[in-house]
């Protein structure tokens, strides 16, 4: 299966370069990273950084003026909470991968480094840090086959929190999204910004997905098998990008007449080297299946290359969109 492997090498440098064992099990590489490094590198410089749940239980809490969790929970708490969800139902987890990242917001970026901190702890101090962009895929081994595993997907952002559950490919790291009741958030969306859910209601979610999580996962399973059974001819293929193209115009227009409040799956930017992507496959195959469409965009999903919050809603979007267009279930 042909996917991207620039962050699995990003990955794999990182732990080299700081002496991290490297643990072999029969399907993948797993990383095993020390939890006693005392810094992070300079988010200015490097914008995307991979922790340790440890290290990010050690990074400064941001509190509201009452003292509680910005956004109702700390990022650390969140996931130890779903991987307490898990363990409640017998289910082995780990942490798969966890990333930080700064943005461009200046009135509340995704790091902040707190000088009066740095001045005890020292120049970069993980104690030093907020750390406002958190994503993380908490793998749940249960399910595994040669090809997949199985994740929850969770997004930590300025905005609220985001999770999603489904299959994701051991290979590359892409999470599949294709369980259309299987992603919450705790914000509402561009029609409905009042829409928002807490926390309790958030993690009772998960828990009744993890009621049956196998049936979901082999559900799922079964449309990523229809979706690679589903050849595309080239014509339908380029159809496909003009829509694609379409609704991403619409969602940005600034034209009332044209102007939808939706969430496109692809932005202009990614629309163009999914494209290039495309047309190499066709290149090389002659042929392309839906899974390929979907596999090409969930290579662009990922935090070292795209926003964290529009990471899982446009995958759910592009998964919803395939699903339907070729009419998969």
């Amino acid at each position: 299966m042909p996917c991207n492997s620039s962050l699995l090498l990003k990955t794999l440098a990182y732990h080299l370069f700081n002496k991290i064992e490297v643990a072999h099990d029969t399907n993948l590489v797993l990383f095993k990273m020390e939890t006693n490094l005392k810094t992070f590198e300079d988010f200015k410089q490097n914008k995307v950084q991979t922790l340790t749940l440890e290290q990010l239980q050690r990074t400064h809490e941001e509190n509201d003026v009452y003292g509680k969790p910005l956004k109702g929970i700390h990022h650390y708490q969140l996931l130890n909470e779903l991987q307490t969800l898990c363990a409640n139902h017998n289910y082995k987890t780990e942490i798969y991968d966890l990333f930080a990242a700064q943005n461009n917001d200046k009135a509340a970026p995704g790091v902040v480094l707190l000088p009066q901190v740095e001045a005890v702890k020292g120049a970069n101090a993980i104690e030093a840090h907020i750390l406002r962009r958190i994503f993380a895929n908490i793998r749940l081994t249960d399910f595994d086959d040669k090809d997949n595993t199985t994740c929850l997907a969770v997004a930590f952002h300025q905005k609220g929190i985001e999770i999603g559950f489904g299959n994701n490919v051991k290979v590359c790291h892409n999470q599949t999204m294709l369980g259309k009741s299987q992603y919450i958030r705790t914000y509402g969306n561009r029609d409905n910004e009042d829409k928002k859910i807490d926390i309790p209601k958030v993690l009772a979610t998960v828990d009744s997905w993890l009621d049956d999580a196998e049936i979901r996962i082999k559900a799922e399973r079964k449309t990523m098998k229809k979706l690679r059974e589903t050849i595309v001819d080239a014509q339908t293929c380029f159809i496909i990008i003009g829509m694609l193209t379409a609704m991403r115009v619409k969602a940005d227009s600034k034209n009332p007449a044209l102007r939808e409040n939706i969430t496109y799956p692809l932005s202009n930017t990614q629309i163009n080297s999914f494209t290039e992507s495309l047309l190499l496959k066709y290149k090389e195959n002659e042929r392309v299946t839906a899974w390929d469409i979907y596999d090409t965009a969930t290579n662009l999903y990922k935090p070292t290359s795209m926003e964290i919050p529009n990471i899982m809603q446009q995958n759910v979007a592009m998964a919803n969109f395939l699903v339907d267009h070729f009419a998969i279930n």
